[in-house]
């Protein structure tokens, strides 16, 4: 058992190395700011056509957030310190972990002209979700029988699992497409060229056991349930071989392609016909913004692994000593596929490739200038798909309503998001602009002694013009 954790954990690292692509999908502080460049395109394609600067180089970015009613913001430090300590909650409850991440290298955006921008990024997704229904978890559960003893009352136990992480490339354009004395609409679309690098999915349904007690001898013994695990077929060569040079680039090679589509639109006003050549000024007049867009529209696929399977129990009673002998053997997938053939009635190969649906969700932004540095954004996000259907295998992101205050200049910015989370969690956050930096936190009580590991943080690197010149002409150098 002690191998098989030890290669999960070899996979795991090469899925953060193999994320070194970037993305932008939880940076609040900048959604609907002109002054965020390529990096806006991830939130609404359309809005680079306009940004106020000429061109763009975002050199670094990345974030994560976690989303869960499990796990203690604890675990983190007793895992760099390696001490013990409480991370999980411990009673009954239904449990929830979510985890999104991304980071990115070299992305840029060009204006060809007052009409016309493209921009070119290299990002990288990763989506981890795991729920459960209710169980007792107690820091005393040792083994299989101790856990069946905590949780003897509970009816079944269910539980669905899901990961997926890609590379991509994105291509983006934004074009003018009605524009008066007063207002700018503006069109854009992003093409995704994404490698498939990593999925798979587990799912248990109606686990049913019972207690059996003789004298002074209680067991344990499922009599019923369905269980499945699957993962993508390029895991196999890691197994195998170990994570090296060549056997990276071989994880890569077998990986699926695959195409997605992000569309989006953004309407600008201004007070007057006279606002419309001044918003490259300092104050930038315009009234308010409004963008609306289709984001990560498409899947990704993968190929099955053979060391995968569903598994049925309807007939033969498996007792906890019978498990705890057939998992005590695993030391690799095709082992642990094998043991749990051994003591289930039957097992049944699965489709020879699966699919996981990207996050795909319409996102509604509103953008309001108070004065001259100071806006207020608000965003809503409607989610297309959920990871919490059964029938599904989806991505997810978790982002619902945010808020967002800021003061903001050419060089410099504070922003203060509000966010209210798809699970009905409140967040406040905090980013600061320095610069070509951007960074900030998802949520400022995850500092808190106690906290549940909810929240995370971002930070981006971008290279643009930062002269503070006033121009006469409606965009930067166009005449």
């Amino acid at each position: 058992m002690q191998a098989l954790f030890k290669s999960l954990a070899q996979i795991f690292l090469v899925l953060g190395m193999s994320s070194s692509v970037g993305n932008a999908q939880q940076y609040h502080a900048i959604h609907g700011s002109s002054y965020a460049g390529v990096a806006s395109a991830f939130n609404n394609p359309a809005s680079i056509g306009n940004s106020l600067h000429r061109w763009d180089l975002l050199l670094f970015s990345g974030q994560t957030s976690v989303f869960t009613n499990t796990v203690f913001a604890q675990a983190l430090k007793n895992a760099v310190t390696n001490r013990a300590g409480a991370t999980i909650t411990t009673g009954t409850q239904a449990r929830y972990l979510n985890t999104n991440s991304d980071l990115g290298l070299f992305s840029a955006m060009y204006r060809i002209n007052k009409q016309h921008a493209v921009a070119l990024s290299f990002r990288g997704k990763m989506y981890n979700h795991i729920y459960t229904n209710a169980f007792n978890f107690q820091d005393t559960i040792s083994s299989i029988r101790s856990f069946f003893n905590t949780n003897r009352t509970a009816p079944f136990l269910e539980s669905k699992t899901m990961h997926a992480g890609w590379g991509e490339v994105n291509l983006t354009y934004a074009g003018a497409l009605l524009e008066t004395d007063n207002s700018r609409l503006t069109g854009g679309a992003t093409i995704h060229f994404s490698k498939s690098l990593f999925g798979g999915f587990t799912n248990m349904l109606k686990a049913k056991f019972r207690e059996d007690i003789n004298g002074n001898d209680t067991s344990y013994a499922a009599f019923s349930g369905i269980g499945e695990y699957v993962y993508s077929a390029n895991y196999d060569i890691l197994q195998q071989f170990g994570a090296t040079r060549s056997t990276i680039k071989s994880f890569v090679q077998e990986a699926k392609s695959a195409l997605g589509l992000s569309l989006g639109v953004e309407y600008l006003q201004y007070d007057d016909e006279n606002d419309l050549d001044k918003r490259h000024y300092e104050g930038r007049l315009y009234n308010y913004k409004i963008g609306v867009s289709i984001v990560d529209i498409g899947s990704q696929r993968f190929n099955t692994s053979p060391y995968t399977g569903r598994f049925l129990e309807n007939n033969n009673d498996i007792s906890d000593s019978e498990m705890a002998r057939a998992m005590g053997g695993v030391n690799n997938t095709r082992s642990l596929r094998d043991s749990l053939g051994a003591i289930f009635d039957s097992i049944q190969a699965l489709p020879s490739t699966f699919s996981i649906a990207n996050p795909t969700r319409a996102i509604i932004n509103f953008d309001k200038q108070i004065n001259a540095q100071f806006f207020v954004n608000a965003q809503m996000v409607v989610h297309l798909n959920s990871v919490k259907n059964g029938q599904k295998r989806v991505s997810n992101d978790f982002s619902f309503m945010t808020i967002t205050p800021r003061w903001e200049t050419l060089n410099w910015g504070i922003y203060l998001p509000i966010q209210y989370t798809r699970d009905g969690q409140f967040w406040t956050g905090l980013a600061i602009k320095a610069g070509p930096l951007v960074a900030g936190i998802h949520r400022i009580g995850i500092v808190k002694q106690g906290s549940l590991l909810n929240g995370g943080g971002y930070i981006l690197l971008n290279i643009h013009p930062f002269r503070k010149k006033e121009m006469r002409s409606r965009l930067d150098c166009f005449e």
